[in-house]
């Protein structure tokens, strides 16, 4: 039985180029007897073949069950931050940020390339010890990266400990500590309160960087992110891409959109938040409403999410909500729009995920 214990990834080149021919080259670093198990660490190094450019440096370690007590070192080198202990400080985090797993997480995730069946294989997973598949190491590890980034921005390098496991369908809790320009953080499960990464942190790429303030009141200003409504991780996230484009590239995204959207959001609990895409004049993402919107979209929090995420469509949206598009202001539907009706459909690329071509 073999499982993931520890992964440090580099990223060597910023941004991240989203289309390329890339060669991975691997090596053995360590390998190391733990007694009842041997502890494997294999380092990776990602080209881009055209240019010879190094892009990403990974180091992963594993643990391989019954291969143990042959003999050999017990510890290995200090390799820096890929081997740094992580110890979280004596206080209260700085920045918190929880996300709920999919139940099909796990089957998603296979199309990686990880095809291990403890992940997907009920009787494969109980040998292991696990009642049911657990979750890949390195989806939850990707997770609390993406929570490190859309707090503090882009790290130039990311180091784990994989203490628990998490099962699909769970909630991941990252709570972060800024310490200089490293963020410590750790992952537990909401639903357990359990460890799931632990000896964990990243190096941010910029210099100083102060812990996220809280969100302040719908004016435009302050963080992006508001407790109670997924939308604005939907937010956040097409602020942290556009931010990471070149200039040209941003213009050019910017450019397909030209227009200003505000977006009134309301949430389960009923309590209604604004967000504003200024594709136009600032090409900004923004809390607050719009001084001059082109476009206002009404809509219900988790109505948003689906659309962001590729779950729903505004197109079925207006269908069964709407009684009249002539008169949609007299409609009680979760989907509306102000002004520009044909310039809301080209909202859609600034919100969705990036599809990387590799």
């Amino acid at each position: 039985m073999l499982l993931h214990g520890e992964q440090f990834l580099e990223i060597k080149k910023y941004p991240i180029p989203t289309s390329a021919t890339l060669v991975t080259e691997a090596r053995v670093i360590d390998i190391l007897d733990k007694g009842k198990a041997a502890s494997v660490t294999i380092g990776t190094t990602t080209k881009d073949k055209a240019t010879g450019e190094v892009i990403f440096e990974n180091q992963a370690t594993v643990f391989i069950r019954g291969s143990g007590g042959f003999g050999g070192p017990s510890k290995g080198a200090d390799r820096g931050a890929a081997t740094a202990t992580n110890t979280p400080p004596k206080r209260a985090p700085d920045a918190v940020m929880e996300e709920r797993t999919s139940e099909d997480q796990a089957a998603l995730y296979r199309l990686s390339g990880d095809r291990n069946p403890l992940h997907i294989d009920p009787e494969f997973s109980k040998v292991g010890g696990f009642p049911t598949p657990i979750l890949h190491g390195l989806c939850f590890f990707g997770i609390s990266g993406k929570h490190i980034y859309q707090k503090y921005g882009p790290f130039k390098n990311i180091k784990v400990r994989f203490a628990g496991t998490v099962l699909p369908g769970e909630t991941l809790v990252t709570e972060m500590w800024k310490e200089g320009n490293k963020v410590i953080f750790q992952t537990k499960v909401k639903e357990r309160n359990a460890i799931a990464i632990t000896a964990a942190a990243a190096e941010l790429t910029s210099g100083e960087v102060k812990p996220a303030s809280k969100p302040a009141t719908s004016n435009g200003a302050g963080d992006i992110e508001v407790p109670g409504f997924g939308a604005s991780k939907v937010f956040a996230q097409a602020k942290a891409q556009l931010d990471t484009l070149s200039p040209q590239d941003k213009a050019a995204k910017l450019k397909k959109a030209n227009g200003v959207f505000q977006f009134d959001v309301t949430n389960d609990a009923g309590k209604t938040e604004s967000w504003t895409i200024d594709a136009k004049n600032e090409g900004s993402i923004k809390r607050g409403k719009a001084g001059k919107a082109d476009v206002t979209i009404i809509i219900k929090d988790s109505d948003l999410v689906n659309l962001a995420t590729g779950k729903g469509s505004a197109q079925s949206l207006f269908m069964r909500y709407f009684k009249s598009l002539r008169n949609w202001a007299n409609c009680s539907g979760k989907l509306k729009v102000k002004g520009n009706m044909m310039k809301a459909v080209s909202i859609g690329d600034l919100l969705a995920p990036p599809k990387a071509k590799v």
